[in-house]
């Protein structure tokens, strides 16, 4: 602030009594204006409070005419129920009751009893049986998938009531699954289960074999086969069973149609072998659908079946699929499969295993079998040129054919080519990783499917065209090869939406390869109006 000269010499002087007292009035003169101000400023706050509050009421009141006309409120009943089920299902065990304190609408729509059938039953939580009770209440009469889970720290006096519980509804289980540490809690609790359940479908065991009479073999849960038989389960048809070690002894229920067997250690005191997993197939006729995946940990090696005729007959048997380090396809030598019409072979390679040669092994169930095979899948596995001319030649009705990290050659493809070409039924191919394939030898194969001269056709030799061509992270491919695919049959470089093992595994992933080829080609593509069908 500015002060005079007449106001500066009054600080180079001492200050009189009078002015002492001037200078007192002057402040209270200050501090009385200062607090008219407060006065002021705090009245106009209140103002601003008071238009606040009006403010957030309109607000209130939009959001409140919103939620009249919104999606969700208006979405009928009978889809917030679907909506809520699916919750349910993906593993959301708490969305009947967190969807409830929506609103009035889908309070009402998750009162209906299918929200509440899916019933997780967690035995190591203490208020357990109460929820257990509140969600078969809630359940009243709709089927019911049930989910069993329970450590070892758990004894099983204290899962007596609460089984019984369970069991007092089993006419209502269309889906059961054990979680379980050990095989002694599983077949405890199957065997506290057993009852009749005749809208039984799906049955799914996780267990490890981790206490001394696991160890010692005495337990093989052959209470399931006994618990599940055509008379008890007439409508179960599916199995899954994941554990540490395979069964010693048949133990599944004979009239299934679809088994999934994970073994994931093969230990010394029970090691993994054709004659153990032959003697669990033997008894399952009705089988269609089969997987068996093997262990990535080898105590033991596999042993395979001394008796090279010991074949074991699945006449129903549709789709094979056999996971593991090449040793499990030699089981192939033992099948007998006359019905099968998609077979997936997936090795361990990248997992450090050695690959063993499975051509003999393929070409002779190819042989024994001759199985009308539609689908052919060899993934991380390799097979000799001569070997795939052979299976070629096996397979008069094969229409897809996927081969991932394969060495397949110009030659070998060149079998399939033309209307005297192998497989003239083949209107798929999906090729990941193929190193030696040139994209020119892939361009003629198609092409020569779509040309059928005169003389073809009057010698009957009417080949199918290649509909659909995969081709992912196969360095002899060019872009250009790519393009005149894709103007003959559909060309697709990146992996299938739907049922596509290297998915979930994003061992195919090529973003940065399809980004590029999307920015490089996008005028010839937006010139071409749909006479290139390309998948990116």
């Amino acid at each position: 602030m500015h002060l005079s000269e007449a106001e500066r010499s009054q600080f180079r002087l001492e200050p009189t009594p009078e002015l002492i007292q001037s200078v007192h009035r002057t402040i209270q003169r200050h501090e009385k204006a200062i607090d008219a101000l407060e006065d002021r400023i705090q009245r106009f706050l209140g103002q601003v409070r008071e238009l606040q509050y009006d403010q957030a009421k309109h607000r209130a009141a939009i959001a409140r005419c919103c939620g009249l006309i919104t999606l969700a409120r208006r979405l009928p009943e009978e889809l917030l129920i679907k909506i809520f089920g699916h919750c349910v299902e993906s593993g959301w065990t708490r969305a009947p009751v967190v969807v409830s304190h929506v609103c009035s609408a889908w309070r009402k729509a998750a009162q209906a009893p299918q929200v509440w059938s899916h019933i997780y039953v967690r035995c190591d939580d203490a208020n357990v049986y109460d929820r257990t009770r509140f969600w078969l209440t809630m359940a009243r009469r709709a089927d019911l998938h049930v989910t069993v889970a329970a450590s070892h720290h758990v004894p099983e006096w204290r899962m007596y009531g609460l089984l019984d519980l369970l069991k007092a509804r089993s006419e209502q289980w269309s889906s059961l699954k054990i979680d379980t540490d050990t095989l002694r809690h599983a077949g405890f609790i199957l065997f506290r289960c057993h009852g009749s359940t005749p809208n039984l479908r799906h049955v799914e065991i996780r267990t490890d074999a981790t206490d001394s009479a696991d160890a010692g073999g005495e337990l093989n849960l052959a209470v399931l086969g006994d618990m599940f038989t055509t008379d008890r389960a007439p409508r179960l048809t599916s199995v899954a069973y994941y554990s540490s070690v395979v069964p010693a002894v048949p133990i599944f229920p004979a009239h299934i149609n679809d088994l999934t067997l994970e073994i994931r250690e093969s230990p010394a005191h029970r090691p993994l072998s054709a004659a153990l997993l032959i003697g669990i197939l033997e008894p399952l006729l009705e089988l269609r659908n089969l997987t068996v995946t093997m262990p990535l940990v080898y105590e033991q090696p596999f042993v395979p079946e001394a008796d090279q005729s010991r074949v074991v007959s699945l006449p129903d048997l549709t789709m094979l699929t056999l996971y593991g380090p090449t040793d499990l396809n030699e089981l192939l030598l033992h099948l007998h499969t006359p019905a099968l019409r998609r077979l997936h072979l997936r090795s361990l390679e990248d997992a450090g295993y050695r690959q063993q040669p499975i051509g003999p092994s393929l070409t002779r169930y190819l042989e024994q079998s001759a199985p009308p095979l539609e689908l052919l899948e060899l993934h991380d596995i390799d097979l000799a040129p001569e070997t795939f001319a052979t299976c070629f030649g096996a397979l008069p009705a094969l229409r897809e054919l996927r081969l991932h990290e394969s060495s397949i050659s110009d030659a070998t493809l060149g079998l399939l080519r033309g209307p005297c070409g192998l497989c003239p039924r083949l209107a798929r191919l999906d090729l990941r990783w193929c190193g030696l394939l040139h994209g020119r030898a892939l361009v003629d194969l198609v092409r020569s499917r779509h040309v059928v001269t005169v003389d073809d056709r009057s010698r009957g030799l009417l080949p199918g065209p290649i509909e659909e061509v995969g081709v992912i992270n196969c360095c002899f491919v060019e872009e250009r090869d790519v393009l005149d695919l894709a103007r003959m049959a559909v060309c697709r470089i990146v992996t299938r939406d739907g049922e596509d093992y290297c998915r979930p595994r994003d061992c195919c992933s090529n973003g940065r390869y399809r980004t590029r080829f999307r920015l490089r080609h996008m005028p010839e593509l937006i010139e071409s109006r749909g006479s290139i069908r390309l998948i990116l």
